[in-house]
């Protein structure tokens, strides 16, 4: 694809909808040190960066997953047609210039109680992330607890949520290759919270098996590429961003 072509399908792209939340206060946040790691909060997703990762890369992987979701969410519903959601986040990303190395489709079952949407995320992107992956649960656990425990937060996350037995979530772990692209398994799952009143932030299963229906790829980002269409993305995104994304606390 050429870029005038890659520039074209940016501008087609749904502007964020205007924020009806009331203004957060602004609070001075020291910059990220990428020699550890962090986490962002958004709709329904987060990201967690392992140490190594530079600035730049995840504000980049931000935006991207924010941009294309927005779009994502407005063409197909993401629990009724998870697949086709994901099919056009996935692709869609592509032309931004993220390169996929592998993927998974999977409708399954776990048996077994007391699972947490942290313990699933971990499930479904173990085959992807192999030896990573106890490292990872310890990491999406403290994501989701610092998420829980800030109500700003809390409200981002559940910005898109909708009421019912099923809910969706995006649990991203990010980290630089070393060629300097951030590379990350993209990983969104759909399950059934009706054991929880609160949603899929404080859901534990209490059955004996749980159904879930998730697509899982691991992708990098071709930054070269990238460099070409960074600001029409920011510029798509605009102002609205801020109210968007935030920092996960007890990272750093």
């Amino acid at each position: 694809m050429h870029m005038e072509q890659r520039l074209e399908f940016i501008d087609t792209l749904p502007a964020l909808p205007a924020s009806n939340f009331t203004p957060r206060i602004a609070t001075f946040s020291p910059p990220t040190d990428p020699n550890k790691e962090s986490g962002t909060v958004g709709p329904e997703m987060m990201n967690i960066y392992m140490p190594g990762v530079s600035d730049q890369n995840r504000k980049d992987v931000d935006n991207c997953k924010l941009l294309v979701q927005n779009a994502a969410s407005q063409k197909y519903d993401p629990i009724k047609q998870l697949h086709e959601w994901y099919t056009y986040y996935t692709e869609s990303l592509a032309k931004l210039g993220w390169v996929t190395q592998a993927s998974q489709v999977k409708n399954i079952t776990i048996k077994k109680t007391g699972l947490t949407m942290d313990a699933v995320a971990i499930e479904i992107l173990q085959g992807l992330v192999g030896a990573n992956a106890p490292q990872l649960l310890a990491l999406t656990g403290k994501a989701v607890a610092g998420v829980k425990d800030d109500q700003g937060l809390i409200s981002i996350y559940n910005r898109n949520a909708k009421v019912g037995y099923e809910a969706k979530f995006d649990m991203s772990p990010v980290w630089q290759t070393r060629g300097g692209s951030p590379m990350m398994v993209l990983n969104c799952t759909s399950v059934d919270v009706r054991e929880s009143k609160r949603g899929i932030l404080w859901w534990k299963s209490t059955t004996q098996s749980t159904a879930i229906k998730s697509a899982a790829s691991a992708v990098y980002l071709n930054t070269d590429l990238y460099d070409g269409v960074r600001a029409s993305v920011l510029r798509k995104l605009g102002q609205a961003a801020e109210d968007y994304l935030d920092s996960i606390p007890g990272f750093q």
